[in-house]
């Protein structure tokens, strides 16, 4: 008899092994990582000036320059943060799709609500509020008191995007416009996810629609204010549909598919496929100057590639999928908020305050000093890893926790009281499978 249930036991796990898991895509964690740390090193670089040119003579005996050039790397950096917003549509939507398809109801609007206020605002306020009193006011960043309010106002409600001086000159952390993205998409999820639950695919072309006409029909259209245009809300609607449709996708396709040599193999064909695409792409980055109208021209096609690299990585051979999943990625996702939300402020407020010290009229990486600029580099990657880990285990998830368990006080009046179960599938899409932010 033990014989039998041991057999049994080791067919379900064979089973269970074939089957593709959309609750928890073991990969999401390597792929948000990378999609931040792309966005750190363009931020770094930025900075420091260090050129990835690596020597490797043995290039030459074959024929090839000796000297490989991954410059479009940090130099195109910035397309990542569209991977982190395609991620978060499609981490998002996993759960209303799986509804959708099995026919249960869909997830409680007003928890997802509160989900989302627990995982982004408590790491956010904290940051502004201290790099505000303790940084940008004592160094007279302001000119009056409205001046410091103009930016502190629409920081901390996610409207400096509304706001063209907030959004080009924000001072107290430039990066925190795709938190307001984030926040402002937020809003409208799950009104446009119980749509698209419906009527996926007119609520697809609905949405790629509004894309398509702000993108092409007005900002295309005034290329002298693209800056400012090109990163609203409205622009991003594309790729928000797309990370939907693909999360929609990828759950339809574990309720009829099940995990195969041949399946791995196409995928790891798509994958490799995807990262050829994203690479082209990037080294087709053009000069500064018309970096933004590129950006809206090809957003909706960069978006596809993520998608394609995001889900062929989900569905590869498992020692594929482990390069994105052990423990180091799994750890770097669970940080990389608020490496997300620091990065950029360190590097900036380092330089200015000559961490490492330097003197002279010119920064060192403008001189050519590659002690310093190595230096500088291993600094601040250390004080942004510090900053995150503590912002992560003293900020983030305490609060989360105890915003998560608030309930409001129920009204002492009525027969009636009800209590809200949270199923278990909700706590679980809690893990690293959020994008940030």
């Amino acid at each position: 008899m033990e014989k039998i249930m041991d057999t049994t036991a080791r067919k379900a796990g064979a089973a269970d092994q074939t089957n593709i898991d959309s609750k928890h895509i073991d990969v999401l964690d390597g792929v948000r990582a990378l999609a931040v740390f792309g966005v750190l090193w363009f931020h770094f670089w930025q900075q420091n000036w260090i050129m990835p040119y690596i020597d490797l003579p043995f290039l030459s005996r074959l024929g090839l320059p000796q000297t490989l050039n991954l410059l479009y790397l940090p130099r195109a950096g910035f397309l990542f943060v569209d991977w982190l917003l395609f991620l978060s549509a499609f981490c998002l939507f996993l759960p209303y799709a799986r509804a959708a398809l099995e026919k249960q109801a869909l997830p409680d609007t007003r928890l997802f609500y509160k989900k989302r206020i627990a995982r982004i605002v408590p790491s956010y306020f904290v940051a502004v509020l201290l790099i505000f009193f303790l940084v940008s006011v004592p160094s007279q960043a302001y000119r009056s008191v409205s001046d410091a309010l103009g930016d502190l106002v629409p920081t901390l409600t996610f409207t400096q995007t509304f706001f063209p001086d907030t959004l080009l000159d924000n001072r107290i952390n430039g990066v925190l416009w795709t938190a307001a993205i984030e926040m402002q998409f937020y809003v409208f999820f799950p009104f446009l996810a119980k749509a698209f639950s419906k009527k996926p695919v007119w609520t697809y072309l609905g949405m790629l629609a509004v894309s398509v006409l702000y993108l092409r029909g007005f900002a295309l259209s005034h290329p002298e204010s693209i800056r400012l245009t090109v990163n609203q809300l409205p622009a991003f609607f594309g790729v928000f549909a797309n990370g939907m449709a693909f999360a929609f996708l990828f759950v339809l396709a574990g309720k009829h598919l099940k995990r195969s040599p041949q399946l791995s193999t196409l995928a790891l064909v798509g994958l490799i496929a995807g990262v050829a695409l994203l690479v082209r792409m990037m080294q087709a980055t053009p000069e500064p100057k018309l970096i933004q109208v590129w950006q809206a021209q090809t957003r909706f096609s960069l978006s596809l590639v993520f998608a394609l690299i995001t889900v062929s990585a989900a569905l590869t051979f498992s020692g594929i999928r482990w390069l994105f999943s052990n423990k180091i990625m799994r750890f770097l996702s669970l940080i990389s908020y608020n490496v997300y939300i620091w990065h950029q402020w360190i590097a900036v407020r380092f330089k200015e305050w000559r961490i490492p010290r330097w003197t002279g009229q010119q920064p060192p990486n403008m001189t050519g000093d590659t002690v310093w600029q190595w230096k500088y580099t291993a600094l601040i990657l250390a004080a942004t890893f510090a900053l995150a880990v503590a912002a992560t285990y003293h900020v983030e998830h305490p609060m989360a926790k105890r915003i998560m368990a608030w309930h409001p006080p129920m009204r002492e009046a009525g027969p009636l009281i009800t209590l809200e179960v949270i199923e278990p599938e909700d706590v679980a899409d809690e893990s690293a499978q959020q994008s940030i932010e």
